[in-house]
């Protein structure tokens, strides 16, 4: 390939990946002109309007799959996950949750001492608590169920087919697995916000795509998107349903138990996946030995299509064997 073709290669992926993202900003566009339009208080209904956007953009990150995909290389990859490697991803995600407790820890730590990070803190709380400026009690319970529902099932889903999916699926096909991952965590960091969110989104954003390298299957990243944010908000908003009615203190120590578990995590994740690394290359190892035998299997002999008895019966037949007898 001469360089002028690997510069267009790399250049088409990237432009493929940018509209993307440029469709799933105009996707939400359209999903916000419509509850605009309708006179739909997003805030008040903001489970609904997060379900909506969700569902909209995995129907259309499905047929752009439909579209971009060719026989034998699918643009999405959803190859089946092995128990051992689910195992890790588990062990992974609640590594990736510790390590943003530690990070919002190490934050605050900071906004004590300068005014510009206690206002981003301020910011990013306000941006993470739903009913900081909406009181739960004008809120439907439909929508607070359907709002804990779908930022912790659906949205990863939505969000892993944009970012992992597609995103990294075309990202791949003009560059090499290192640089494709750290494009694709710059995207999820930057979608996520310039502020407080960057920093850790910009992390896990290289994570989950790490994890989905090495496996090779978008249930890798949907699953740790899950867990992060089932245990990461998912809980916490459960508790802070009136309708739950759990005592505050105890509502505290559990999700406190949540937080230093998670940080226990952290370097048993760090184990996990370098296991991941060890299955990716004992799996990459088998399949160049397969195409090895594959290419050099040696051609099998044709019979000969006279046998030992034709031979005999043409000695018989011939003028030498006559003479003899």
């Amino acid at each position: 390939m001469t360089f002028k073709e690997n510069a267009l290669g790399k250049l088409g992926a990237l432009s493929k990946a940018a509209l993307g993202l440029v469709i799933f900003v105009c996707l939400e566009y359209a999903v916000f002109s419509a509850f605009a339009y309708c006179n739909v208080d997003m805030q008040v209904y903001r489970g609904a309007y997060n379900f909506a956007v969700s569902a909209v953009t995995i129907a259309m990150m499905l047929i752009i799959h439909k579209i971009s995909s060719r026989p034998g290389d699918p643009l999405i990859k959803l190859k089946k996950v092995k128990p051992d490697q689910a195992v890790c991803l588990v062990i992974i995600a609640l590594g990736m949750l510790g390590f943003v407790t530690f990070y919002i820890s190490v934050a605050d730590m900071i906004s004590d001492y300068l005014e510009s990070m206690k206002d981003a803190m301020e910011e990013y709380r306000e941006s993470v608590d739903r009913y900081s400026d909406t009181p739960q009690q004008i809120i439907p319970l439909w929508d607070s169920i359907l709002y804990i529902v779908t930022i912790s099932f659906i949205v990863p889903v939505a969000e892993e087919m944009i970012f992992r999916g597609v995103v990294f699926g075309y990202l791949r096909k003009g560059f090499g697995p290192v640089a494709s991952v750290l494009l694709c965590a710059v995207g999820f960091g930057i979608m996520h916000g310039i502020s407080v969110h960057i920093g850790y989104a910009l992390a896990c954003g290289i994570i989950i795509a790490s994890c989905y390298y090495l496996t090779d299957s978008l249930v890798a990243p949907v699953l740790l998107h899950m867990i992060f944010n089932v245990f990461g908000s998912g809980v916490a908003y459960v508790f802070a349903l009136d309708c739950v009615n759990i005592p505050a203190p105890v509502a505290h120590s559990i999700l406190q138990g949540i937080n230093i578990v998670s940080l226990l995590f952290m370097p048993i994740a760090v184990l996990a996946f370098a296991f991941l690394i060890h299955i990716k290359r004992k799996e990459d190892g088998k399949k160049v030995v397969e195409e090895y035998k594959a290419t050099h299997t040696p051609a099998v002999e044709e019979e000969d299509p006279f046998t030992n008895e034709d031979a005999e019966a043409i000695e018989t037949d011939s003028p030498e064997s006559e003479e003899k007898a």
